[in-house]
Formats: C-alpha cells, structure tokens, sequence
C-alpha cells in the first residue's frame, strides 16, 4: 500500500509539472541563470543538444550584430492571448539594447499549438511582418506537424540569423548517437561495477572478521560498518569523476544518462554488506565462565533480559541492546549500540532519554547586548526536569557585510564568468507574427 501511495505522489507531481501554467513572473529568464543563455525550455521541450545549439548561435549572433533573441518554449500559459503575452514578456525582460531596441522574442506555447515572434523597434526594418510569417510557414509550422519541435526551431533561428546577418548560417551538428554500439557497452561496464563492488564490501567484511585484535562481536560490527561507510564515501566521490571523463571522452551530454543506473549498481553490494553486517553482530562466542556458547537472543524475546529503562531506550530507538544467553550456565552479555537520535542521557536516571522540550526567549538580542533564552529539557522516562540558559549572540548590521558580498557578487557576473545577468534594456515595437499547427 505504502509503495503504490509513493507512486501515486510521484505520478501526481508529474502531472502537476507538466500541466503547469505560466505567468509573465514565472517564466525563468535565462540570463538569470547564465548571462550566454537564450533559450528558456522550463518543460524540457527542447533537448539539451538543440538547446546548447541555439544558444551558440544566438550568442554568435549578439557579438556580430548586438542583436538579443530570446527563445522560450512552455507547455501552456493558460487562457492568455499569445501575442499579448509574448508583448508582455518582452518588456519585462527588455529584450534588446537600450535605446537601439534590437530585440527578438520567439514564443513556443504548446496546448495553444501556436508560436509567434514579437519584435522591437530596432529590428522592424530587418524583420517585417511579412518576413517573421515567412519564416514560421516555411521554415517551423511543417516541422511542428510532424512534432519535430527540435528541428522546427532550430530551422527558424537559423532563418533569423541569416536575415539579420545577411549571410547564410552554418551549424555544427551532433553526431549521432550511435545506442547499439554504446548500450552493450555500458551494460558491461555496469557488471563489472556490481562485481568489483560487491568484492570489495565482501574482502572488507572477511578481513574485519578474521582481524585478531578485534577480540569481540561489537567490535568487529563497528570496524565492519566503518569499512562500508568507507566505501560509500569513496563511490560517491567516484560518481562525480565518472562524470567528468564521461564528458571529456564521449564529448555529448546525452551520454551522461548512462551513468544514472551507477548509484542503483551498488544497492546489492550494500546489501550484502548489510547482511554480513548482522551475521558479525549475532555471532555465537565462547562464555566467560563455562566456555560454553553464548547465543544471541531475538528481539522479540530480549526484553526478559532488559531492565524497563533499557526497554524504553529501545522504544525511543536512542539504543540497540544485543543479549546473549549461555546455553550451559545461562550466563548474560548485554552490548549497548548507540543510534543516532535527539536523546541523551539523563542527569538523574541516566536514561537515554533526555530530550528538549521547549525554548522561551528571556532576552531579546540587540546590535549592542547579546540575548538569552530558557531551554527545558525532559526525561521522557522518569519526568525529570532541568532549564538551562544559552546565549544568543547580539546582532549584525547587514552593512557589514556589503563589501564582502559586493565581491562576490562581482565574481559571478563578471565578464569571464557564466553568472547571470540580463537582457540589454529593448522594448518592443509591437510587430511579428503568429502562426497555428
């Protein structure tokens, strides 16, 4: 039941993604993000090829001509006219040069089934009417028909640049990805990886088992379960480089996809750990007084063994007992596993079971006096009370941290970096087209 509600969630928030309406205000700008972008594609209609294609060429196009065109391609926008709203958005992000007013917004609505383009003052010359309608019937409505919307945009960005350079354009294009050769590829190497990991968690777990110096069951469980967070700690690392090289060697993003099965790879291994894991923890070994067998003792059947705070501990699950039994002498072992949680141990009883309970402000902070506040705590167990008094620092002016962040602001949005930024200021002239597939 639990897993069909997760899926019915995660179903519900595709859908809600997909199905969103846009505003003005919600349509992400792209020169936030990246101030080379152009193309906004919130609902991935592009992909991520075609997008770094255009985005290319549109800055090829600004440096030559100081031309901006903006591309945004959105599911819907609701009931909203499209050319009023692409007029809308146009000026909102002042597409174009300030005072030149050389702006191109080209805007991609599919429920509507419609595109149009909206140009500034400074291009009307270049781009009339007639020119924009041209450009959608011939060059991208065909290819919307057939919903090829890769091919039908990159087709009328590449009209639009050829008008406003007056010059054919020239296009790079991606190979193919060749997914016959790769995939079989890929589905060695991701054997290979369960292999190599799983080996590696199981060469682990023996050498901690058979290690002398680990003289008891705990101990040999800690040392074990260091070992495998270590391991995990360094595929994580792994992923990150695997990433890199990938990009380097195979020089398309696309290829990226094949790295997403990797963190599933190592789901066997580490259950595999996990299960050694345990077998370490409930190990037999031999009775201080008899020498007999010391057996571990089921959960379900511990608590004869556990004094009631013990118990509770357990119900919290700040603390893990393990019991083992004597079969000859019935003698006890208990072992105490620390779980990470909220609870420390109580002053008065010393049960795991000392929590916060409440926090009341005494002294409101000031920019000249630090402030105070009373914590409660409580033992969930016994009932035992005790307030303490932690101090608040005094606060800061945010002046004081202008210089700083003015600096680091300059790194981000400089000229040498990929920070975000803006549109140059157009405002549009009111003409373009729009055209319906």
């Amino acid at each position: 039941m639990k897993k069909i509600f997760i899926l019915l969630l995660t179903s519900f928030a595709i859908c809600s993604i997909w199905s969103q309406t846009y505003t003005v205000e919600t349509i992400p700008n792209p020169k936030k993000l990246n101030r080379f972008a152009f193309v906004s594609n919130p609902d991935g209609i592009l992909n991520p090829e075609t997008e770094s294609q255009i985005n290319n060429l549109l800055d090829s196009l600004e440096k030559k001509t100081g031309a901006e065109v903006a591309i945004v391609l959105v599911n819907s926008i609701g009931n909203e006219d499209i050319k009023s709203f692409a007029e809308q958005l146009f000026n909102s992000w002042k597409i174009g040069k300030e005072k030149e007013d050389n702006g191109l917004l080209v805007l991609f609505v599919m429920d509507q089934r419609k595109v149009t383009f909206e140009v500034g003052y400074g291009l009307e010359g270049i781009l009339p009417d007639a020119i924009c309608k041209r450009i959608q019937i011939e060059s991208m409505i065909p290819e919307f028909k057939k919903g090829n919307y890769d091919a039908g945009i990159l087709a009328g960005v590449q009209r639009i640049y050829a008008t406003i350079l007056k010059e054919p354009v020239q296009v790079e294009k991606t190979a193919p990805v060749n997914w016959k050769e790769i995939l079989p590829l890929a589905l060695g190497f991701y054997l290979i990886w369960l292999v190599l990991t799983w080996l590696w968690m199981g060469n682990a777990m023996n050498k901690v088992k058979m290690n002398p110096r680990l003289k008891s069951n705990m101990a040999r469980y800690i040392a074990a379960k260091n070992e495998r967070n270590g391991i995990v700690s360094v595929m994580a690392i792994f992923l990150p480089i695997a990433a890199f090289i990938a990009i380097l060697v195979l020089s398309q993003a696309i290829y990226l996809l094949l790295l997403l099965p990797l963190p599933f790879m190592t789901i066997p291994p580490l259950i595999y750990a996990n299960y050694r894991l345990q077998k370490i923890r409930k190990e037999p070994f031999p009775c201080s007084v008899c020498g007999g067998q010391m057996h571990f003792v089921p959960e379900k059947e511990e608590d004869v063994y556990l004094k009631l705070s013990q118990q509770f501990e357990e119900q919290l699950h700040a603390v893990d007992y393990d019991v083992f039994v004597c079969d000859n002498c019935k003698n006890e072992a208990i072992f105490t596993i620390d779980r990470p949680s909220a609870y420390s141990e109580c002053p008065k009883c010393g049960t795991k079971a000392f929590i916060l309970k409440d926090k009341k402000l005494t002294m409101a902070p000031t920019y000249f006096n630090a402030g105070t506040e009373r914590l409660t705590y409580r033992c969930e167990f016994c009932g035992y009370e005790e307030n303490k008094n932690r101090r608040i620092p005094r606060l800061t002016r945010a002046n004081s941290t202008f210089i700083g962040g003015a600096a680091a602001g300059s790194i981000f949005s400089g000229s040498g970096g990929f920070g975000g930024g803006s549109f140059g200021g157009g405002m549009s002239g009111g003409g373009g087209a729009t055209s319906g597939w």
